[in-house]
């Protein structure tokens, strides 16, 4: 057989060549893809994601791009700029080809559900930080960045949002938009300070028939911190780890377990001294803050010269080593 047009052999009434001046075996239409004006995330299939343009003009084009069901295609080259350029390679009826198109990219801005439900105050639980104690700075810090990673970790989840951060006297209320995000927040503190979660709901409302809650996550820090000294079985014990609930007893340097622990001494009440005179039953230790020198018990491991803590609890002093 031969093409009717350049008279050259072929298996077909055109060759590959006239073929491919008179068709196109490839075509795609413009190509329009929402984005949310406030986050930057695109809907893909029907989703909001955390996508780059490339990858959401990429999930358009497959919708959009017809192909001749006898070429082949190999390669994909795909560029986004102020148009979308894309680029086939591969073979038709044995014939290595390349196709080059060119398209129209149109972004539709549009609020997504998570932004929309931030700017409109929606929330379905707090996460309320307290401790029976004034919080310290590098504590709100850290659940600042706790808060913040858990939300961008599950940043396409629709509800992974804060609406509002309340500081209170007894402490800071976080507004999450989800339970689930509120829920992992609360426990990821308590992995990093130690303490305990107490969950509470109210109803908010009806939908459907059905009662709306909304839940409070009530997270309470340890009321003694590392290097506090509490007392804990009639034992005075210096903390060593809120988290695991540990210290050491003095003047044994035992490790132990509180329990019931309350606090006598706050670490910053606690002053520096150092040790002037030793026997077999206690310690003289100077105060560098004033020079009075105080008694204490003996610990083993401590000899003249050494730098030691020291306070008061009940009129009898107390002195650990600088450095547990």
């Amino acid at each position: 057989m031969k093409c009717v047009v350049c008279g050259k052999n072929s298996e077909r009434s055109l060759c590959v060549d006239c073929y491919l001046k008179k068709n196109r075996i490839v075509e795609i239409e413009d190509v329009e893809v929402t984005v949310c004006p406030r986050c930057g995330m695109f809907r893909v299939s029907g989703k909001w994601k955390s996508v780059d343009l490339l990858e959401a003009v990429s999930s358009e084009v497959e919708k959009k791009l017809r192909v001749h069901p006898d070429f082949k295609v190999e390669r994909v080259e795909l560029k986004v700029g102020e148009k979308g350029e894309l680029l086939l390679g591969g073979s038709f009826w044995n014939k290595d080809v390349e196709e080059f198109l060119e398209f129209e990219i149109k972004l539709k801005k549009v609020l997504c559900e998570k932004c929309s439900r931030e700017a409109g105050g929606y929330y379905e639980c707090i996460v309320q930080l307290r401790a029976d104690r004034e919080l310290e700075k590098s504590e709100i810090d850290e659940v600042n960045r706790i808060v913040l990673e858990t939300i961008e970790k599950a940043k396409e989840d629709t509800k992974a949002f804060i609406s509002k951060v309340v500081e209170r006297r007894e402490g800071i209320d976080y507004y999450i938009g989800g339970r689930n995000i509120g829920r992992k927040i609360s426990k990821s503190i308590v992995e990093k300070f130690g303490g305990k979660i107490t969950e509470s709901k109210k109803i908010a409302g009806r939908k459907d028939g059905r009662d709306i809650y909304r839940f409070t996550y009530s997270v309470r820090l340890p009321a003694y911190r590392k290097g506090d000294i509490v007392s804990s079985e009639n034992k005075i014990v210096v903390v060593t780890n809120p988290k695991l609930k540990k210290g050491l007893t003095l003047p044994e340097l035992k490790n132990v377990n509180l329990k019931d622990a309350r606090v006598v001494v706050r670490r910053e009440n606690i002053e520096e001294g150092i040790i002037v005179n030793c026997d077999k039953y206690g310690m003289e230790v100077m105060r560098l803050s004033t020079g009075e020198v105080v008694t204490v018990e003996r610990i083993k491991e401590l000899k003249v010269g050494d730098r030691v803590k020291i306070f008061e609890v009940e009129k009898k002093h107390y002195a650990f080593p600088e450095k547990l």
